[in-house]
């Protein structure tokens, strides 16, 4: 660069720093002021709240019973087993004693009857003849004969009927097992179940056995059916019920109650449901408060007290329990303001 040249770029320099000295620019942007936030004022919490009160509580089983037999057979092969040849009744069907159910494959066991039954002819023939004859040891031996004969006639009538299901007592044909022919049959399985229906009682079956778990025996039903208001009693519960093999029986026992009417009513039907309402507890004048206020976490059984403005948790025994309410022995007074959740 020539000394001329030179010159010129150091008098601008000079000159461009005067400017900026004085108009105070510059080519760094300039920091903006940060602003405060305005203030808020806090909301102030609101609740749920339930004033603690005293009075009386009630738990009870509020629900739909059926009317159903106290006689029941539950029919099923106890000795054989075979295919079926036939299913002669169905579900409402009326039925006497001795009348055929279920019939299964004989297998030429008529023949071997049949057969059987001539031998003992034979037998009695031979009897006969010794006797005419008059000779001790040969009517002996004829006896011994007949006897065997008769034995075996027995055996074989036996298993012929063992292969026929028969109604064991006259009735109502409630439940056929889904079966047809050519099906074979499992040993003690109820298939065919029988009720008598001039003797009937209430069953109520509940969703889940601790429902019915503080119910005993004797306790006092109301039942409502139409226009009719009838009473009764509890006469079987879980705990009462007998022992049984039958596994569908046992699982129904044990979340069934069984309740016997004072009276029946005009025209009671099998199947027929009915309105009832058992008493399990009854108490007055208790401090008590809705479920939805109680609390509990890691053993702790607490609520939340309202007091001023300010919320205390207070450890809390508790008592009689209904679906909506609890009794509250411990840890309450009347007049307190309850949180709910």
């Amino acid at each position: 660069m020539s000394i001329k040249a030179n010159f010129r770029f150091v008098c601008f320099t000079a000159m461009l720093s005067a400017v900026v000295a004085v108009t105070g620019c510059s080519f760094i942007p300039k920091e903006e002021e940060v602003l405060m936030p305005p203030l808020v004022k806090p909301t102030k919490p609101t609740y749920e709240l339930h004033e603690v009160k005293s009075g009386e509580m009630t738990k009870q089983i509020v629900g739909s019973a059926v009317f159903e037999s106290t006689e029941v057979k539950y029919q099923e092969f106890r000795d054989v087993v075979g295919r079926i040849v036939a299913v002669n009744v169905k579900a409402g069907d009326t039925v006497k004693k001795g009348d055929v159910l279920i019939q299964l494959e004989t297998e030429g066991l008529e023949l071997n009857l049949k057969e059987k039954e001539r031998d003992v002819e034979k037998a009695k023939l031979a009897l006969d003849q010794a006797k005419l004859s008059r000779e001790s040891q040969t009517m002996r031996l004829c006896m011994m004969e007949l006897e065997i004969a008769e034995m075996k006639l027995a055996d074989a009538r036996k298993q012929l009927t063992q292969k026929t299901m028969v109604a064991e007592m006259d009735g109502l044909v409630t439940a056929v097992d889904a079966i047809k022919p050519d099906d074979l049959v499992q040993l003690n399985k109820p298939y065919v179940t029988i009720a008598d229906p001039n003797k009937l009682r209430l069953s109520y079956t509940a969703s889940n056995p601790s429902l019915v778990a503080d119910v005993q025996v004797g306790m006092h039903v109301d039942v409502g059916l139409k226009a009719e208001k009838l009473t009764g009693k509890v006469v079987q519960t879980p705990s009462s019920s007998p022992k049984t093999e039958n596994k569908q029986l046992a699982e129904k026992y044990s979340k069934s109650l069984y309740i016997q009417l004072d009276k029946l009513p005009q025209e009671p039907v099998m199947g027929l449901q009915v309105d009832i309402t058992i008493v399990t507890e009854h108490k007055e004048n208790v401090v008590k408060i809705p479920k939805a206020g109680l609390e509990q976490y890691l053993g702790r059984t607490f609520v939340k007290v309202l007091e001023g403005e300010s919320v205390k948790e207070v450890d809390v025994e508790k008592g009689l329990e209904t679906s909506n309410e609890v009794e509250i022995i411990r840890g309450l007074k009347e007049g307190q303001k309850v949180i709910l959740q």
